[in-house]
């Protein structure tokens, strides 16, 4: 689990500087996951801030913000919101053709290319890391392996000339925040760069307990090969137990009698299907995963890879089940010892609590002053020195 934090419990802001104008800047909003409530949140606790986009879809992406929304020249080649991994080649591009000029402090939520926003010395730049982009530093033999063979050469070069892109893009920005312990890591290992881990929020007042248990398990995921939704498929059959996934089933895919898709769902669904399930299954290793703690905050266990973000949300035999080996016949065992573990609801909401929106939004602002702070010292500092070097 992460240790305490050192950051105040209420943040006031500076009386001596003016509030700064702040912009956030976003990968693709195409999709309501993630990386996509953190945004949310800060778009929140910044309500003029206008919110940079390099994509956005109005039908899947998060609606809070719709208004709030300024998206890249790519917006305007059709069909790209919904074909937005086949513009990959263009984020650069489309990234720093946002003018930022107008602000004070950029706050960029990184997962592809998002940081690599340009600003001058007179800005500062905050960027909320959720992982450098995995394909790029994690996952590229696999990524690249997944594709035709024909279109591998051209990939292993578009990811060569990205990598090299990202790596100087890293010097942009001036302070990192790591959304766990792993992808604090993976900053200092591909970027370089120092960073301070604050935990994405957890929006608790939506997902709260309710309602009787049913005889189901439980995925919530995109259906994406990393997200290992076979190995939950498999050990739920071994144990003749029902699956319930959200999402619609892969086209052609054969599946057995035992699972059910629940189709796209939307927030009050999801709860519902939450606070009814036996427990979440969660396969797959993930940079922090909300998901969980979203489980959590209804009350209700999870049986997870012991890896990754999961060793910082689930406290083993207290909050859910850890699975030492990302297998079928691992989570088939795990799932049994759950069987015979009890869980208090109560221990599993205060859980979850402890990551709750409002702490969250207390520690990005706490981050946004001290930044801008010191900004606005620096420039004091060199107007004086500038005054002081006159001759007389």
């Amino acid at each position: 689990m992460l240790a305490p934090l050192s950051f105040p419990t209420k943040v006031e802001r500076n009386g001596r500087y003016p509030a700064p104008r702040v912009a956030i800047v976003s990968d693709p909003l195409v999709q309501r996951g993630g990386a996509e409530r953190v945004v949310e949140t800060i778009a929140a606790a910044y309500p003029d801030a206008p919110i940079f986009a390099v994509l956005y879809s109005p039908q899947t992406g998060p609606a809070s913000i719709a208004s709030r929304v300024v998206p890249s020249w790519l917006q305007n080649v059709s069909g790209a919101a919904r074909r937005h991994r086949m513009f990959l080649p263009f984020y650069p591009s489309a990234v720093e053709s946002f003018d930022l000029r107008a602000f004070d402090v950029i706050i960029s939520s990184h997962h592809s290319l998002a940081k690599g926003v340009l600003r001058s010395a007179n800005q500062v730049h905050i960027c909320y890391c959720h992982s450098p982009m995995r394909a790029l530093w994690e996952r590229t033999h696999e990524e690249i392996g997944s594709l035709p063979k024909i279109g591998r050469p051209a990939a292993r070069a578009l990811f060569s000339h990205l990598r090299s892109w990202d790596y100087a893009t890293a010097a942009r920005v001036d302070q990192y925040i790591a959304n766990s312990r792993i992808t604090q890591l993976r900053i200092a290992k591909h970027y370089g760069r120092e960073s301070k881990v604050i935990s994405p929020p957890i929006d608790v007042e939506r997902f709260t307990p309710g309602g009787e248990v049913g005889d189901y398990y439980l995925v919530a995921s995109r259906m994406v090969p990393y997200k290992r939704i076979d190995i939950a498929i498999e050990a739920t059959r071994l144990l003749g137990r029902r699956l319930i996934v959200t999402g619609n089933p892969p086209k052609g895919g054969d599946f057995p009698a035992h699972v059910e898709f629940a189709g796209v769902v939307d927030d009050p669904r999801l709860v519902a299907l939450m606070r009814g399930a036996r427990a979440l299954i969660y396969p797959q290793l993930e940079d922090f995963g909300m998901a969980p703690l979203e489980m959590n905050a209804c009350g209700r266990p999870v049986v997870a890879y012991g890896a990754g973000g999961a060793l910082e949300t689930v406290v083993d035999g207290t909050t859910g089940i850890l699975v030492p080996e990302q297998s079928a016949p691992a989570f088939a065992a795990a799932l049994e010892r759950f069987e015979a573990t009890s869980f208090d609801p109560k221990v599993l909401r205060a859980h979850a609590e402890t990551f709750a929106a409002p702490i969250f939004t207390d520690r990005i602002k706490w981050v946004v002053e001290r930044a801008y702070a010191e900004l606005i010292d620096d420039r004091a500092t060199r107007r004086l020195s500038v005054v002081n070097s006159r001759p007389e």
